[in-house]
């Protein structure tokens, strides 16, 4: 019987996987540098803007570039620049309207170079008898004060000869506060007010869906600052900054579509994708074909208007005296970006957080069979099996040929107990796996109601805190139900773990703000949904990323395998009797239930996945 050759054959192709499965498992050469935390303050209600954050924070443009973003939403410019005084920015995406506040309050910024142009218009109810300027004499304008809509508002009622606050009543009001007054309707007055002073995608939108016309308007810019602090310290994470957002730029006119839509789906104000365009055609980046197209430098257009933004301020009491904004204006740094992405091989970007209409459902256990593929656990498992078995049987068939030898109802016994203790370890096994699965989709289910529930208190505190935390909840359950499935991938999932932690205190933050106001039962219950939440995500990433088969039982089951067949085989050679298809049937049947234990017990990998659903169906719920 000619057994040797077999087994030499099977050995070698056992040690050829086993090398393919270390080789799969071992870890990527990919650079394990630092990562420089950046804190962006961007305004929700705001295009161009907007789709760049969104392309910012939804791929892995920053991971890359070794920056730990941390996005931090505001509803205007006002309490963005208040942030950014008191310390919690390193990045404003703005007006220079806000940037020109900031510095006159004793911010220490750069503008580092023009993010988009945007629009703002004074704009009337459809059928008003107001036709120009001039005709806003004793009427009342919603604005929000120390914006580009109010310097839209205020330069054309002095151009029309009118004394803002004296011939016009211009009212401070939220922007979000704006669109839903405008949205309400009013064919010819919008309630007690009769004009807005908004800007893109408002104008866009209102234009587009007949709820208002432009009455005037006029061109601003919105800038990328970054601090004086975090250039000093990290410069050459600055540079990288600016490469993202050329690459931004560049991937949003790739795919317009997807990032509007990305943009309507987070900031759910209503916005269209024609609306978000055609506020986009207003930037000269609109047109780019390629990367190399792509300029953030600002142009002597843009200077101007930073300099009548910095001339109103002043002669509107924002400012003591007349600022050299172009002082804090440091275009080193772009063209550097610039000669980086020349220079550079650029990769595509990949989607990290894809938006519910794209979401695709793939562990990190801190072990070696956290990576080990699928296929290579079930064929090194036949491959094993079948070499014991066989092993055991030119040992068996050698025994035979003794005077001396075993007794076949000896050697039964014995595979019979042996045969029994392996099915307790798989039992045992299989248990374990079944029941991590059942609390992980526990777990899901508490995510959903605890996220659910904290959505629907956010209703019940005022604004900007309600829309704020409720942009803030969309985020955080598109990071929740992704993370679901990407424990395969331990730098895609420490990305969304480190987002999530982020967007955990923005919230909590929120909790803070509403306390510090007014100390109230809705505030505590607010509170209590967010402490809630952080308790579910801490369950779902130990159930699914840490709390694991260990590995130490996993090489018992192997090894208990490898025995059990071995005497099985050692069985055969004995009686000199065997059935290779027999044999065969039992080898892959072994491996399928170790296939399934391993499934099971790895989230996101293979055959059996929890059902993302409930969340899925959450997030749509929260669009409406």
């Amino acid at each position: 019987m000619k057994v040797k050759p077999l087994t030499a054959i099977l050995s070698g192709a056992a040690l050829l996987v086993v090398a393919l499965i270390i080789s799969f498992s071992l870890p990527s050469a990919k650079s394990q540098q630092e990562r420089i935390p950046i804190r962006i303050g961007w305004q929700l209600s705001a295009a161009t803007q907007g789709q760049i954050v969104e392309v910012l924070k939804r791929t892995n443009l920053l991971d890359k570039l070794g920056l730990d973003p941390t996005f931090v939403p505001f509803s205007y410019g006002e309490p963005e620049v208040a942030a950014a005084l008191a310390g919690n920015l390193d990045v404003m995406f703005s007006s220079g309207q806000s940037v020109n506040n900031l510095i006159a309050k004793g911010g220490k910024w750069k503008v580092l170079g023009r993010l988009n142009f945007i629009p703002a218009a004074v704009m009337v109810p459809p059928e008003s008898p107001i036709k120009d300027p001039k005709d806003l004499r004793g009427k009342t304008v919603a604005c929000t004060f120390g914006t580009i809509g109010h310097r839209e508002a205020t330069l054309k009622e002095e151009a029309a000869g009118l004394i803002p606050g004296k011939d016009v009543n211009n009212v401070n009001m939220d922007i979000l506060e704006i669109q839903k007054l405008v949205g309400n309707g009013g064919r010819e007055k919008w309630g007690n007010f009769d004009a807005v002073a908004v800007w893109e995608p408002d104008i866009a939108l209102f234009k587009t869906d007949g709820l208002a016309r432009v009455l005037s308007s006029h061109r601003a810019v919105f800038l990328v600052s970054v601090s004086d602090k975090f250039i000093a310290n990290n410069r050459q994470s600055a540079i990288h900054f600016l490469e993202a957002i050329a690459q931004s730029w560049d991937f949003f006119n790739r795919y317009r579509d997807r990032v509007n839509q990305w943009y309507i789906d987070d900031s759910q104000f209503g916005f269209t994708s024609a609306a978000l365009t055609s506020a986009a055609k207003e930037d000269p980046n609109f047109e780019a074909k390629s990367l190399s197209d792509i300029d953030l430098q600002l142009t002597d257009e843009g200077y101007q208007i930073l300099d009548m933004g910095a001339k109103w301020s002043h002669e509107h009491g924002y400012t003591q005296t007349v600022l050299p904004i172009r002082q804090s204006v440091d275009q080193s740094l772009a063209a550097e970006a610039t000669k980086a992405l020349a220079s550079g091989k650029i990769k595509e970007p990949q989607v990290i957080l894809p938006s519910t209409r794209e979401v695709a459902l793939q562990d990190d256990s801190g072990d070696f069979l956290g990576s080990v593929p699928l296929w290579g656990i079930f064929l090194l498992q036949v491959l094993v099996t079948l070499a014991s078995i066989e092993a055991g049987q030119w040992l068996g068939a050698r025994r035979a040929r003794l005077e001396e030898r075993e007794s076949e109802g000896a050697v039964s016994a014995v595979s019979g107990a042996v045969l029994a203790l392996l099915a307790f370890v798989l039992a045992l096994t299989f248990g374990a796996a079944a029941s991590r699965f059942d609390l992980r989709r526990d777990a899901l289910m508490g995510d959903v109601n605890a996220i659910q529930t904290t959505y629907m208190r956010a209703g019940l505190v005022p604004d900007p805190y309600r829309t704020i935390t409720r942009s803030l909840l969309r985020d955080y359950v598109e990071v929740r139900m992704s993370m679901g499935d990407v424990y395969g991938d331990p730098e895609q999932l420490r990305t969304l773990r480190t987002r999530t932690a982020a967007l955990t205190t923005m919230l909590w933050s929120q909790a803070e703000g509403l306390a510090a106001k007014d100390q109230n039962d809705i505030h505590a219950l607010f509170s209590e949904g967010i402490t809630d939440m952080v308790e579910y995500q801490n369950k779902r990433i130990a159930f699914g990323a840490n709390f694991r088969i260990p590995t130490f039982v996993w090489e018992i089951l192997v090894l208990s395998s490898c025995i059990s067949m071995f005497i099985m085989g050692f069985q055969f050679g004995l009686s000199g009797k065997r059935s290779f298809p027999a044999q065969l049937a039992l080898v892959l049947t072994f491996a399928l239930v170790v296939q399934l234990i391993y499934d099971l017990d790895s989230p996101g990998k293979g055959f059996i996945r929890l059902n993302q659903q409930p969340m899925i169906d959450l997030y749509r719920s929260l669009s409406k």
